[in-house]
């Protein structure tokens, strides 16, 4: 194509073309358009996506390259993408044998169509360089005389490229941030740790659908290109091959936001275990000036009865029983008093426990298995629940000599409390109450209690409470 005039107007009406498209999807209009309006009669253009070339256009491809759904067009086995990808395509060329005809040729597959040469120009602009555009006329090797052209078209299809580009990662970045303030605003709904948790994974996942999203822990999380990290035990990460420039600004705005809603639902957490702590300790004071007084003059009226009742064998049996009881109500009251007065758990539960089973004047064996710290709050319910436990093994085992176990796994934590007295039959339980109790505290943390139990062969309770944030990748 050597006229002058006839180039200018194939440059304009591409230009227009272009200049009139906010999508990539004009590629095969401006392939079409310029076949029309010069001697090439087949075109096809590749484009870079994701580290790879790929055939994004295509007009008047023989049938050899066209059969089999374009089969022969995939891939990056060709002469001018080997030499594009190696940096030593930098300008339109002439004389490049087209590999993919060859290899249908040598295939003995027909339709060719004589074409057995193209002209390649990189698309491309000063600063970028997106893909390649191929065309070709039948029965000819040399294409010198339209290299000027070709470099032409190039650089009008790179450039439009580019602005195509900019405007689709703007039109994303407005999307991801209309979604993250969907985000924002669930979070800050969120009541507590746990709703929190369920919020940000659901909400990621729907920022990144094609991507993974996990609620997990520090040592997980870190390996992700996308990671947030609340503590050493709390993190969150959306893991993917790539990432768009906007996804990754989006992420670090939204991960902001829930690293403060997390410390703010700290703090509130905190806040209310302490004034749960300070209601407690009230508590124990007005037991103390109270119920305690109370059974102490209860264990002492009971004294002087069993001593005036001496010569009644029947009534000081009664007199001593209530005596006894009396006597182990105070003593459990005392316990709890000084228990809640002096800051319990600073040891730990198992050591609280064991005070507690030593207290009340049982004989215990403690064993411990792993080294996971476990919330505050939680083991202030496996301490409520274990005590529970060990003062029906006092009250009903007919036993003094019970084992506590407490295991700390990675996922869970396991409480067992363990006898060998004298059991009990489920169905004519008198311990439902303070089993519904026990059972009530574990689910409180989606845990689970449960009592095995046959008349003479002990009882086991046991108690399994999932770690939050402790999930596997």
């Amino acid at each position: 194509m050597h006229d002058a005039t006839a180039q200018i107007e194939t440059l304009k009406n591409i230009a227009e073309l272009l200049n009139e498209s906010t999508n990539k999807n004009v590629l095969g209009n401006v392939l079409r358009k310029f076949i029309s309006m010069t001697a090439f009669e087949a075109g096809w253009i590749f484009l870079e996506k994701e580290d790879e070339i790929q055939l994004a256009a295509d007009i008047g491809l023989p049938p050899a390259l066209s059969r089999d759904n374009k089969r022969r067009m995939c891939g990056e086995d060709c002469s001018c993408v080997s030499r594009y990808k190696s940096g030593r395509l930098t300008k339109a060329t002439s004389i490049i044998a087209c590999k993919r005809i060859e290899q249908a040729q040598e295939e003995g597959l027909e339709g060719t169509d004589g074409i057995t040469h193209h002209a390649t120009v990189p698309l491309q602009t000063p600063g970028r360089s997106f893909g390649l555009f191929n065309v070709a006329t039948r029965n000819k090797s040399s294409y010198s005389e339209d290299l000027h052209l070709l470099e032409s078209i190039a650089l009008q299809v790179g450039t439009a490229l580019e602005r195509i580009e900019r405007f689709e990662a703007e039109e994303e970045w407005s999307l991801l941030l209309m979604q993250s303030h969907e985000l924002t605003r669930s979070i800050q709904d969120a009541q507590d740790l746990r709703a929190l948790k369920w919020t940000v994974e659901r909400g990621l996942q729907a920022l990144y659908p094609e991507k993974k999203v996990q609620w997990t822990n520090k040592a997980v999380a870190s390996s992700a290109k996308l990671c947030g990290v609340i503590s050493d035990q709390e993190a969150f990460y959306v893991s993917g091959q790539t990432f768009t420039k906007a996804e990754v600004e989006v992420f670090e705005l939204v991960k902001k936001y829930i690293t403060v809603s997390w410390k703010k639902l700290v703090l509130i957490e905190k806040e209310k275990t302490m004034a749960r702590r300070e209601e407690r300790s009230r508590f124990a004071q007005d037991l103390h000036d109270s119920v305690n007084q109370l059974l102490f003059s209860i264990v002492l009226t009971s004294k002087a009865a069993s001593r005036l009742s001496a010569s009644n064998p029947s009534l000081k049996e009664q007199v001593d029983y209530i005596q006894d009881i009396s006597s182990q109500a105070l003593q459990e009251m005392r316990a709890l008093i000084a228990e809640e007065k002096s800051g319990r758990l600073k040891e730990g539960v198992l050591a609280e426990l064991s005070s507690y089973a030593g207290t009340i004047g049982l004989k215990y064996s403690v064993d411990s298995e792993g080294t996971e710290s476990i919330p505050y709050a939680l083991e202030e319910t496996l301490l409520r629940i274990g005590q529970e436990a060990l003062h029906n093994v006092l009250k009903h085992a007919g036993t003094e000599e019970v084992e506590v176990s407490l295991q700390k796994f990675r996922h869970e934590v396991v409480l067992i409390i363990r006898d060998h007295g004298v059991g009990f039959n489920r169905e004519l339980n008198p311990l439902s109450f303070g089993i519904s109790g026990m059972r009530e505290r574990a689910a409180l943390y989606d845990g689970r209690l449960t009592v095995t139990s046959e008349k003479g062969e002990g009882t086991v309770v046991k108690v399994e409470i999932p770690l939050e944030g402790r999930s596997g990748s």
